[in-house]
């Protein structure tokens, strides 16, 4: 393929070498639509097809939002009622899902299998171009908004975008972000909720809906992403000759207008809290500025850089300033880029009314002496040495390398860039480390922070009622549409739910079913992802070693046994990992580690790990993790830093005290945030905890038990007894007799180094004996809610019931996305659901940003009688079986290969015992199903349940206790 080659009515238009990534990018387009394709040409096995829409919204219905989860629900060649969903089932997908974004939506999928990709892809394109909501405007109402009548007739607003958005808008930082777009852009469309806001999505008419489609996803407004080895002739073919060849071209959509300078002055907005919170220290204020444009890349990773040097710890100048007289708990710089319009966020948080004005003096002060020549050139090249390893790493974790890149492609192509534009690193630290010498940095501190004319403020104010008047507001609302609604239409209107619920208890016929493409069995590995490991003992020391490439990175954990804690000990120990690196050693200040750190390493974290031995729920063995990667070439220096911050970290300098209660204060708020966002995750701890004792571990030193412990410290702050108990498990965190060294990568080139050093650095406690069996104990089955300031709720129910076979990952997969997915999603509005089983043999039913927590743990209990039904039909499992087998079989970095090692090694599961399950999977049958229905029905009646959600959302749950977070 060459430019100015026409391949299936495709014009190669441009032809562009990318060797930082081994490949080549293809630009072309489609000569009849104009529609817009790039491919990146590499050898990637894990293929990428996506396919994004420039979608600029003029309101805050979130139109876009509903239209990604609607053109999913059925196409023309597909015409089932979830085809999504059935591609969850039978796909060997890596990556299957939809985006909005401000200004666009993209619909990406990734499948390591041909046949797969090219299936998924076919489906995908039928969706956007096909879609059903045509002929089916249940679907509109359903992903949408709707009016449903309860039991007493009394109407209310109902749909998955809108419960998920009333979500979504429980975040702060949400609130915060929606007021300043609306202030820094007013005359564009970032000034508008492109997920959605709450109380305008029920001013969307279903017209308009059908309008936006025929209006925007039209093949010469769309943009076509491919990444990897395919058979790209076969591919063309496909789009053109299946889709695009039954299209005329039409106009596309201009590029978001820039906007021009504003100074909108001071926006305040309320944020609900909890009604047991005190107001007083919660205000959060925030500074925006937009900074330039999408093509200023060497601006833009300057400021990422700065706001790392400025508030990435607490020893950073503006995160200090307003540290040290207690005038905030924190600060923190971001960059919001991904847009037309970059802008930077400075924000404040936990600040008291009378210290509003003093912070901001204290902010823009402390910006001013660092623009006038104070910022530590040291700490910016150790933030610029930091970016650069992980921009060049290219570790994305699960998300597929492809996808990321696919996304850096929008980010220019889609203001009318070169595709390319971010994709290579190029001479790019280079140029900024030659401009740091120039003042460059000091520079970007005065232009765009303090002297940038386009600019905002905001205040969030904490309220206790904020909630009360939203809802209020809501049914007032309703009231007030309801009492003019004539007979004839509110007939019309419960006719419409009728309507709904039928469509929504309707059935797929076989023949619909059969019109999507599957894959077969054969097409399956009979083994699983062989995780390389060799456990080596190398001068006495024990070393795991995986052996993978990993272009010169090693990616090293030393593990620590800590099964000689007690349960009251946890929380504390819990907190020590994540002050390790934030207090002085007896060789470097905060500041000294934090350069080491990002000169040397990708990251460096400390953490606490548990797992379950032969995964047994009663047992288990818990590990202190000190983790970084870093060059090979620097592997000395990272162990012997890592070495120095377990070993020789002080809690007694004269600044301790108050370094620690910043961190506490800190780590509490983030706590806080990740239980009301993902409440689900924190249920699920709260239940597991009750009869696993891996689980009550990582309760208490990361859960709920975590934030309660931390909040009581800080209201009842006492120093020296803290001090103490930090003292007394750091004496017993760290010796040679309790290390096992893990390393990945090329392991040969430094493994004996690392064992030689660590043998020196490290103290020999031979009392701290690994043979310690720990004494923790579950908690016992018990109904508990906890209280947190949102109006939705996430919903629990489950316990651990006997021998896991591997046949039960099929089971909850099936329940998940033939039962819970269709009462509680579709009909619950939830916006997420599932069932999860684990080795440990429990299983465990959730719901996410749910509106009715009640109605999901009663349809809880009927999972096994559904699963019973199911099996009881001789249903074909061919499908779900491969959906479980994908499952199973995440795309894996280096990192994360070795990880996925040590945790089959610690759990002491064999690569036969893997095998064994795994064919359980592969041999899932009827009579399997039904088995596991018992236990289901064990797990749902006799089990634990956790809800996590708004005070009205405990009504009606049966909960023993009820807490306020």
């Amino acid at each position: 393929m060459t430019v100015h080659d026409t391949v299936h009515g495709f014009i190669v238009e441009r032809e562009v070498p990318l060797p930082e990534l081994d490949a080549v990018m293809y630009q072309m387009k489609h000569e009849k639509t104009g529609l817009e394709l790039v491919w990146i040409s590499r050898e990637e096995e894990n293929k990428v097809f996506g396919i994004g829409f420039e979608t600029l919204p003029w309101n805050d219905t979130g139109v876009f939002h509903i239209l990604e989860h609607s053109v999913l629900c059925g196409s023309k060649n597909y015409p089932v009622k979830e085809p999504f969903v059935e591609l969850l089932k039978n796909s060997m997908n890596t990556f299957l899902n939809a985006m909005t974004f401000p200004d666009k939506t993209f619909y990406p999928v990734a499948s390591r299998n041909d046949k797969d990709f090219v299936n998924l892809m076919r489906v995908y394109l039928d969706a956007v171009f096909y879609p059903a909501v045509y002929t089916k405007p249940e679907i509109f109402y359903q992903e949408g908004w709707h009016y449903e009548f309860d039991s007493e007739g009394k109407p209310g607003y109902k749909g998955v975008v809108f419960n998920e958005m009333k979500g979504a808008f429980a975040d702060a930082d949400e609130l915060m972000d929606m007021t300043i777009n609306r202030a820094l852009f007013p005359d564009t469309p970032y000034r508008y909720v492109s997920g959605g806001d709450p109380t305008k999505i029920p001013d969307l008419t279903y017209e308009e809906f059908i309008e936006s489609h025929k209006r925007f996803y039209s093949p010469s407004n769309a943009y076509v992403y491919l990444d990897g080895a395919m058979d790209i002739d076969a591919i063309l073919g496909i789009i053109n000759d299946e889709y695009l060849s039954s299209f005329e071209q039409t106009k596309r959509m201009d590029p978001p207008a820039l906007q021009s300078a504003v100074d909108a002055g001071e926006q305040q907005i309320e944020y609900e809290i909890g009604a047991d919170e005190n107001e007083d220290g919660k205000i959060r204020l925030s500074w925006g500025r937009v900074i330039g444009t999408y093509a200023e890349r060497e601006k833009l990773t300057a400021m990422q850089i700065l706001s790392d040097v400025l508030t990435g710890n607490n020893q950073a100048p503006l995160t200090k300033a307003v540290l040290e007289d207690g005038l905030a708990e924190t600060m923190r710089l971001y960059t919001i880029d991904g847009v037309a319009n970059p802008w930077v966020k400075i924000e404040a948080r936990n600040v008291k009314k009378e210290n509003c004005k003093q912070v901001e003096k204290r902010i823009f002060d402390t910006l001013n002496a660092l623009a006038n020549g104070g910022l530590d050139h040291e700490k910016l090249e150790a933030s610029m040495a930091n970016l650069e390893f992980q921009m060049r790493e290219r570790d994305y974790g699960s998300y597929p390398q492809g996808l990321i890149l696919g996304m850096q492609v929008f980010d220019s192509w889609l203001y009318g860039g070169a595709p390319e534009a971010n994709l290579q690193i190029g001479d790019l630290f280079v140029n900024l480390r030659e401009k740091m010498k120039q003042g460059y940095f000091e520079h970007l501190i005065r232009e765009e922070l303090l002297e940038n004319p386009h600019r905002c403020k905001v205040a969030l104010i904490p309220s206790k009622t904020a909630g009360e008047a939203r809802r209020a507001k809501e049914a007032k609302r309703i009231e007030d549409e309801s009492a003019m609604w004539s007979d004839n239409a509110r007939e019309e209107i419960i006719a419409k739910q009728e309507r709904l619920e039928a469509w929504q208890n309707s059935e797929d016929t076989p023949e619909q079913l059969a019109a999507l493409p599957h894959l077969e069995l054969s097409d399956l590995s009979r083994t699983p992802q062989e995780q390389p490991i060799e456990e080596l003992v190398i001068d006495g020391q024990k070393v795991l070693v995986h052996r993978v490439n990993s272009s010169g990175i090693a990616y090293i954990t030393l593990y620590f046994d800590e099964n000689h804690y007690t349960e009251a000990e946890l929380p504390a120990l819990g907190l020590l990992c994540r002050l390790f690196g934030n207090l002085e050693t007896t060789q470097s200040s905060v500041e000294e580690l934090n350069n080491r750190v990002r000169l040397l390493c990708g990251s460096m974290t400390f953490f606490i790990s548990t797992f379950n031995i032969k995964d047994d729920s009663s047992c288990c063995t818990v590990k202190l993790c000190a983790s970084f990667s870093t060059l090979e070439s620097n592997v000395d220096q990272a162990v012997s830093l890592a070495a120095e911050i377990l070993t020789q970290t002080r809690f007694d300098t004269a600044n301790s005290e108050k370094a620690v209660l910043d961190l506490l204060r800190q780590i509490k708020m983030g706590c806080f945030e990740q239980i009301v966002m993902g409440g689900h995750a924190a249920a699920l701890g709260r239940v597991s905890a009750q009869m696993s004792v891996s689980s009550v571990v990582s309760e208490c030193t990361g859960g709920v038990t975590f934030y309660q412990w931390l909040k009581a410290q800080e209201e009842n702050w006492n120093w020296n007894s803290l001090r103490e108990k930090l003292t007394v498990l750091y004496e017993k965190a760290v010796s040679k007799e309790q290390l096992t060294i893990s390393l990945t990568g090329n392991t040969d080139a430094y493994a004996a180094n690392v064992v030689q050093m660590l043998q020196e650095l490290l103290p020999s406690k031979p009392d701290l004996l690994k043979a310690h069996t720990i004494a923790i104990k579950p908690w016992g089955i018990k109904k508990e809610g906890i209280i947190i300031p949102a109006d939705i709720a996430f919903a629990v129910r489950g316990t651990i019931t006997g021998n896991y076979n591997g046949a039960w990952q099929t089971a909850a997969k099936i329940v998940s996305l033939s039962y819970l997915w269709n009462v509680i999603r579709v009909q619950g509005g939830a916006y997420g659901t599932g069932m999860l089983t684990r080795a440990n043999g429990g299983f465990f039913c959730y719901s996410y940003r749910d509106p009715s927590a009640r109605e999901s743990l009663r349809k809880y209990l009927d999972c096994s009688s559904f699963l019973k039904e199911f099996a009881a039909q001789n249903p074909d499992l061919t499908g779900f079986i491969i959906g479980t087998v994908s499952d199973q079989s995440p795309l894996q970095t280096p990192r994360m290969k070795g990880q996925a090692a040590d945790n089959f090694y610690w759990r002491q599961i064999s690569w036969a015992e893997r095998c064994t399950r795994w064919q359980q999977i592969l041999e899932t049958t009827p009579e399997k199903l039904a088995q596991a229905a018992e236990q289901i029905s064990t797990a749902m009646k006799d089990g634990g349940i956790c809800v996590v959600g708004g005070a009205e959302q405990m009504e009606g749950c049966g909960l023993d206790e009820i807490i306020t977070l």
